[in-house]
């Protein structure tokens, strides 16, 4: 098996117990990205950002100091637009964003989009350039601990700060199931919609931090389990694991082991041997558990696993029906971040 069939293989599993939309599982690759601008500190905004900043608070209805947001660079995000995802975050974080820049608009309509470790690194590059998250204390937090759900909708709203006054709409065509009338989607954070677990479930077992669930109680006999939220840094540190051991040559890598991998582990080792160490202790209760175990297991992460849909829906203007569509990147991945342009296109490619 090649290197790029054992990662299509790796981030499809992780993708489909992070919840991510499958668009983003098409994907492709870009290398190592480089940004020569410091997206550490402060920077001078020039006149336009300027405008485009104070329309986005302006659209999004924020009551903070423009002056003072403009200054620092960054946006609040209010954490009621995240509905019941942000009960998967501490409670005292705070999420702001900024607009994609010059340099990480280029590395993003770049991209191959048939290479899936490119798509993936341009995906997390932006989620790392233009999201912060911050604790009550101060502390910055970075991409990596992000819950996998979210970074496309994270990535939808950059795009919307980044084209502030609504260009580049990501728009399509579709039928009403009903009326056969043509119907137009748009694509942005708000209509994405998403599955949750049960209520019950999340306040018996989620608190705050991590899921403790008793087996016992469900007639399965064995040990209560603690497990931890999908995060973009381990979906990364289980994809490059699996890459180093394929280039070894192993072909050991158990699927369904991975699955629940990505639940087990709290915080990934950034050590390669440490990470490896990681990976075998969790394997080693993995290989402990019962056939009536694992089943189990099957439910919990079915079922405590948040979902983003593959479809937007809206209602007919025509015959109030509610209607939906499978979400659809008309002109590629490329296109979130295209800027508009008169040049004409070169060839037909």
């Amino acid at each position: 098996m090649s290197k790029e069939n054992d990662y299509n293989n790796l981030e499809s599993q992780i993708g489909e117990m992070g919840g991510e939309p499958q668009e983003e599982k098409k994907g492709t690759s870009l290398g190592k990205l480089k940004h020569p601008e410091s997206y550490g500190g402060k920077k001078e905004l020039a006149d336009k950002e300027h405008s485009d900043m104070a329309s986005f608070i302006a659209r999004s209805g924020k009551k903070a100091d423009a002056d003072a947001t403009v200054a620092s660079g960054w946006i609040p995000l209010d954490r009621s637009e995240l509905g019941k995802r942000s009960l998967f975050y501490d409670d005292d974080w705070e999420f702001s964003i900024r607009p994609a820049t010059v340099q990480a608009i280029k590395n993003w309509t770049s991209v191959d989009e048939e290479n899936p470790e490119e798509l993936n690194k341009v995906f997390n590059e932006i989620i790392r350039l233009c999201v912060r998250m911050v604790d009550g204390q101060g502390n910055v937090h970075t991409w990596q601990e992000m819950n996998s759900w979210d970074r496309f909708w994270f990535i939808l709203k950059v795009r919307e700060y980044t084209f502030s006054h609504g260009e580049s709409k990501i728009e399509y065509t579709d039928q009403c199931e009903n009326c056969d009338e043509d119907l137009i989607f748009t694509l942005n954070s708000a209509s994405l919609t998403y599955e949750f677990p049960d209520d019950d479930l999340i306040e018996k077992y989620w608190d705050g931090k991590k899921w403790v669930i008793d087996p016992r109680e469900y007639d399965v006999d064995a040990d209560p389990v603690t497990l931890y939220t999908p995060k973009l840094g381990k979906d990364q540190a289980i994809i490059d694991w699996a890459i180093a051991r394929a280039r070894q040559g192993r072909r050991d890598i158990d699927e369904n082991f991975i699955k629940f991998l990505v639940w087990m582990i709290s915080k990934p080792s950034r050590d390669a041997a440490n990470f490896d160490t990681q990976v075998r202790q969790a394997q080693n209760i993995y290989k402990g558990w019962t056939i009536d175990m694992n089943s189990f297991m099957n439910d919990v992460v079915r079922n405590i696993t948040i979902n983003p849909s593959e479809k937007l829906s809206t209602k007919c203007p025509h015959c109030g029906a509610e209607v939906t569509s499978n979400v659809q990147f008309p002109n590629g991945v490329r296109a979130l971040f295209e800027v508009e342009s008169k040049a004409k296109k070169f060839g037909s490619r």
